[in-house]
Order: C-alpha cells, then sequence, then structure tokens
C-alpha cells in the first residue's frame, strides 16, 4: 500500500483519526476524479479525431474550436481539482485551499466564456457572468493578500 500510495500512508502512524478519515476520503475522491478525467481524456481524443478528420468540417470554423477548447478546459479544471485534492494528501495546507476552489472557479467562468455562442447569449447573462468573474477575482485578491499577511 505504501508503495502505491506513499502520499496516503506518509506519517499514518502520527495522524489523528479524522486526520486518517481526511486522506482515505481525499484518496477516493482523487480515484474518482481520475476516472472522470480519462473518460474525458478518451472522448476528447475520439471527438477531436471526429471533428478534424471524420467529418471532413473546416477545421478553422469558430464552433469547431469552441468544441475542442470546452473539452480540454473541463479536463483541465478536473485535473486541477484533482491535484487540490492530492495536495491535502500530500499535507500541505488543511484540506481544500480557498485559493485553489476560487481559481477553479475562475476557470469554469472562462470556460464558459469560450464557449458561449455570442450570437444567442443573452446580454444580462453575459453581464452576469462578468459580476461573477469580478467576484471572484476580488475573493481571490483578498484571500491572497490575506495570506501572505501583507496590507
Amino acid at each position: 500500500m505504501k508503495k502505491w500510495f506513499p502520499e496516503l500512508m506518509d506519517q499514518w502512524s502520527q495522524l489523528s483519526g479524522y486526520q486518517r478519515f481526511e486522506r482515505l476520503v481525499s484518496l477516493v475522491l482523487t480515484g474518482a476524479i481520475g476516472c472522470v478525467v480519462l473518460v474525458a481524456l478518451y472522448y476528447l481524443v475520439f471527438h477531436v479525431i471526429e471533428l478534424l478528420f471524420v467529418q471532413t468540417r473546416d477545421p478553422f470554423d469558430y464552433r469547431v474550436f469552441q468544441a475542442v477548447f470546452d473539452m480540454i478546459l473541463t479536463v483541465l479544471i478536473a485535473m486541477e481539482f484533482n491535484n487540490s485534492i492530492v495536495r491535502t494528501m500530500e499535507g500541505r495546507g488543511g484540506f481544500i485551499q480557498v485559493e485553489i476552489v476560487v481559481l477553479i472557479a475562475i476557470m469554469a467562468l472562462v470556460r464558459k466564456f469560450m464557449v458561449m455562442d455570442m450570437e444567442t447569449i443573452e446580454p444580462m447573462k453575459i453581464v452576469a457572468l462578468a459580476a461573477a468573474v469580478l467576484a471572484l477575482g476580488l475573493s481571490y485578491w483578498l484571500v491572497r493578500r490575506g495570506g501572505n499577511g501583507s496590507s
């Protein structure tokens, strides 16, 4: 077990019961998200090949780019989330860090902006998404400022 999951077993004997529970839950979440990433990666590769070579679409069509970037960003978001869980098992600072959650939320909103169809989107939806990005940016700045101890 230690050979396969060193981050789980590292200092196991010195951990409290709850810390052991956290590590086990983190391992299960890491496995589940890892499976999601692998399936998403399979579909990404399959769809890119299909979009570019099988369907003989124009590879410079913006809808093709939107579909590909949507899939890529979805995989990246899942990987970043999984990475934050692995970091918790390695003992680098508590459970999920607020800073990482805010960054993942920003990535998800950026993904949303990249894949939205500008011809059919309602203007108020764009305003709402822009406000969410500003709020998350402010939250990130506040978290970073508070974490560094600077004024």
